[in-house]
């Protein structure tokens, strides 16, 4: 258990706003899980006893296909579990201790942690929890880039080529079973000229039937990452008897330290994508980083296709792993008509500028513009 004296930081409340969003894409985005044309989120306002204003993002999707929980039912477990328990001052401590009692639904708790974080570093900038962790932050941040599921060779091709001329430290590929694998065979050549990092994302669509098509990407000797439902690690183990040299990347599976523990001991992770809102939030993702740093597992941090808020959050906890090759943080305007937050988040070759992804600030006009229902909780007055 780590521990910081920045859980003795006393943080005040006066209302949290609950604001659901609905941003247009740029491009429909297709990956094993379903088709996805915006971006459908719920931004957690918390409002201090001075009327600072903070954010955090809850970064589940709308529907339960990734995890149970969906943004609906988010705004419930806040309403009527979360906020009932706050006071008008607590330590930062004593959030965590509220957060901790309610089980599971991490993308929800992960979001209103984030809003108390950003509250109290707004006031005091030096405060930080990173502390915790021993590495240096890195001034530039390697992205990479998720490339969804294609059904047409051609414009497969051509969304490649242009993550590699952007300059892209990794090429990341939603899978299926029902890919289009014709199209895989004509951007091969593109990817030995390259000579990227690679790696693919099942999103757990592959049962054990799917074993032959699977072995299209296994013969690549990349990670392969969540290839199978997070409840069937079954399929896992006749996969490794059938493809030894299988590299694992785990992602849903992974909701807190101790999933991460018992795949470690069980010898089956090779490398994790860590998404902060899916162990829990901050204090939570720190831990595990603590723990793949001194067992040596590869770490990542991935996304959810966050806006501005969560977006750059993330890419705080992807400066502090030095030696990842690449993070799924793209900048903003690969997704977004407009972001809401200024100025977008922007990359140069690869990379992304810590201390530009920190000066972000939300445009509230832009949220009045994506809203689609508004969730006001005050406390009471005393």
């Amino acid at each position: 258990m780590l521990h910081s004296p920045f859980l003795e930081e006393k943080i005040s409340l006066r209302e949290l706003n609950l604001i659901l969003l609905d941003l247009p894409q740029k491009a429909v985005f297709l990956s094993g899980i379903g088709v996805r044309k915006s971006r459908q989120t719920l931004i957690v306002q918390w409002i201090d006893q001075d009327g600072h204003i903070s954010y955090g993002e809850c970064s589940c999707r709308p529907d339960p296909y990734f995890s149970a929980e969906f943004l609906a039912a988010a705004t419930v477990l806040i309403k009527d579990f979360v906020f009932p328990q706050l006071k008008a001052e607590q330590t930062y401590g004593d959030l965590l201790a509220i957060l901790r009692r309610i089980r599971g639904w991490n993308f929800t708790k992960a979001a209103v942690e984030a809003a108390a974080y950003q509250n109290i570093i707004q006031k005091n900038p030096n405060a930080s929890l990173f502390t915790m962790l021993k590495t240096e932050p890195l001034a530039e941040i390697p992205v990479g880039i998720s490339i969804g599921i294609h059904h047409d060779a051609a414009a497969f091709k051509t969304q490649v080529q242009e993550a590699i001329d952007a300059g892209y430290r990794r090429l990341k590929f939603k899978i299926s079973p029902t890919v289009n694998l014709a199209a895989f065979d004509a951007i091969k050549p593109l990817l030995e000229t390259a000579k990227l990092k690679l790696s693919f994302d099942a999103n757990g669509s592959y049962r054990l039937k799917d074993l032959d098509k699977f072995a299209y990407f296994a013969a690549f000797g990349v990670a392969i990452e969540q290839a199978f439902p997070p409840d069937r690690f079954d399929i896992y183990i006749a996969a490794k008897a059938r493809f030894p040299d299988l590299k694992i990347c785990f992602d849903e599976e992974v909701e807190s330290l101790g999933d991460l523990v018992k795949l470690h001991q069980l010898g089956a992770i090779d490398e994790l994508n860590l998404k902060p809102g899916r162990v829990g939030g901050l204090y939570n993702s720190l831990q595990i980083m603590e723990y793949c740093a001194t067992h040596q597992i590869p770490c990542w941090i991935g996304g959810m296709f966050e806006t501005g808020i969560g977006r750059s959050f993330n890419l705080e906890f992807a400066a502090h792993l030095p030696n990842a090759t690449a993070h799924d943080l793209s900048p903003s305007d690969r997704y977004f008509m407009e972001d809401i937050v200024a100025p977008s988040i922007q990359m140069t070759n690869g990379l992304v500028n810590r201390q530009s992804a920190r000066q972000v600030k939300v445009v509230p006009e832009r949220l009045e513009k994506y809203m689609t229902k508004r969730i006001s909780l005050a406390l009471a007055l005393v």
